[in-house]
């Protein structure tokens, strides 16, 4: 189900809602947390280069079965054209296509994972797969064409029965961006949204970010540009935006989102599965 349409509904209306003039949801306070020392930029440089200012109209990819999964490209490579397709919030199994046409088409080789995993949280970035091990609190950084299990585990939070966001059945959501490498989590028991950069090239963690947002209003969210855009329950809008970087709370207006949500930022584009359809959405960046 395509933004603010049903499903099957044609891209014909216009979704650039302006994050500046439709400001919606409630301020949150700023985390008091010394670990941010030294990370603040200037914040006119900052306002004029981070922040989205409105998001295009939806393009759609392919409609699958499955209500729920992932679709990704590799976010640090910008001539690799493969597509990967985790199906469903479980499960083994990788699909990668050569390309969009090998999607169009149905052709794909298998990746089997040496253990499952779970959520729509996952990314792919230089050559790795970085996915939840299914009924573990860690993070799996997967080499591509890795055949033993890889060592590279990373333990992030404490165990929670809590979704992170209910709506794509994840406990941890990777995110990519121009600055590297995220890991999105609950803070427990008080259930506040977390943010952890990620060193790529160690797989460690440099510092855990608490938002103080509430995982009770959240529906999904994405990193671009440094900057956490968190949706509302109800997918109608961005309540909250969270500037990694220098750490304010905004916020900020946009559009809904179901099972899954991750910003492309070697192209500009939002990428979604909205019950089975891949969609992506061109973001337009204040200038």
């Amino acid at each position: 189900m395509p933004f603010l349409g049903g499903v099957g509904a044609k891209f014909s209306h216009n979704l650039c809602f302006s994050l500046l003039s439709m400001v919606l949801g409630e301020a949150c306070s700023i985390p008091n947390d010394d670990t941010l020392a030294g990370k603040a930029k200037d914040p006119a440089h900052l306002y004029q280069q981070n922040m989205i200012e409105s998001i295009g109209s939806p393009e759609e990819i392919v409609k699958l079965k499955q209500s729920y999964g992932a679709w990704m490209v590799d976010l640090g490579n910008r001539t690799d054209e493969k597509i990967w397709i985790a199906e469903h919030f479980t499960g083994h199994i990788i699909k990668e296509y050569q390309d969009l046409n090998a999607l169009w088409n149905g052709n794909y080789t298998t990746i089997e994972l040496p253990w499952s995993y779970y959520g729509c949280g996952h990314a792919i970035y230089n050559n790795a797969l970085y996915y939840q091990r299914v009924g573990r609190n860690i993070v799996v950084k997967q080499e591509r064409n890795q055949e033993r299990k890889p060592k590279n585990c990373l333990s992030i939070g404490k165990c929670s029965r809590m979704y992170l966001f209910s709506t794509s059945k994840s406990y941890f959501s990777i995110a990519v961006d121009e600055n590297g490498l995220w890991v999105m989590y609950l803070s427990w028991p008080d259930a506040h949204i977390m943010v952890a950069e990620v060193d790529e090239e160690t797989f460690s963690v440099l510092r855990h970010i608490n938002t103080t947002y509430p995982q009770s209003k959240a529906g999904n969210a994405f990193v671009a540009g440094g900057v956490l855009y968190i949706t509302d329950k109800n997918h109608m809008h961005v309540a909250f935006a969270f500037d990694l970087l220098l750490s304010p709370g905004s916020n900020a207006t946009l559009v809904p989102v179901l099972a899954m949500l991750s910003y492309n930022w070697l192209n500009k584009h939002l990428h979604t599965w909205e019950h089975g359809f891949l969609i992506q959405y061109p973001v337009h960046f204040l200038v």
